[in-house]
């Protein structure tokens, strides 16, 4: 029998308000079956895939994968589509913005980056060779991520390979 689950359930599972399930639901990242009066259930093998897809883990609440993404640049516009694509990917992930060396270096200290991203085309050189000595000098992985040109560019695809896949490609011993 299936074990099926209502979202005041799953929301306490994953530390999270019920109406970020719903959400979840409704954007068709967490798939629920709807009751005849209107209420979703969800299927703990559902439940599962969501965690798996989006690195989440419902036992600890909290995202198995911490995607943390420091774009460099100060085209404001295309760090906000930046930032709704990559979190409508990645629910949990942390994007944030800076465009001088200071706010670079005070980013680094504070979000401790998965990923600098840089948009080669807006991005001065000066700030593009302070971001590489950052990521050299960081003492643990980080990786430079030129962002594609536009989203048409393929940014979906650009977004995807940030996952947890691609984190434990290139960690450390493996």
């Amino acid at each position: 029998m299936v074990e099926l689950l209502n979202t005041r359930d799953v929301a306490r599972r994953y530390h999270v308000t019920s109406a970020t399930v719903l959400n979840w639901i409704r954007a068709g990242k967490l798939k629920a079956y709807t009751t005849p009066g209107g209420h979703y259930r969800v299927a703990r093998e559902d439940l599962e895939a969501f965690s798996h897809d989006y690195g989440y883990s419902p036992a600890a609440g909290i995202p198995t994968f911490c995607l943390r993404l420091l774009f460099v640049g100060s085209d404001a516009p295309l760090f906000e589509r930046l930032r709704d694509a990559v979190r409508f990917r990645w629910p949990a992930a942390q994007v944030e913005q800076a465009c001088t060396e200071f706010e670079i270096g005070w980013w680094m200290a504070r979000l401790r980056p998965t990923h600098l991203v840089v948009h080669l085309g807006l991005t001065s050189p000066a700030l593009i060779e302070h971001c590489k000595q950052l990521a050299g000098d960081a003492g643990r992985e980080l990786g430079l991520e030129a962002l594609p040109g536009s989203p048409e560019a393929g940014w979906s695809e650009w977004i995807d390979q940030l996952g947890p896949s691609a984190a434990a490609q290139r960690a450390p011993g493996r």
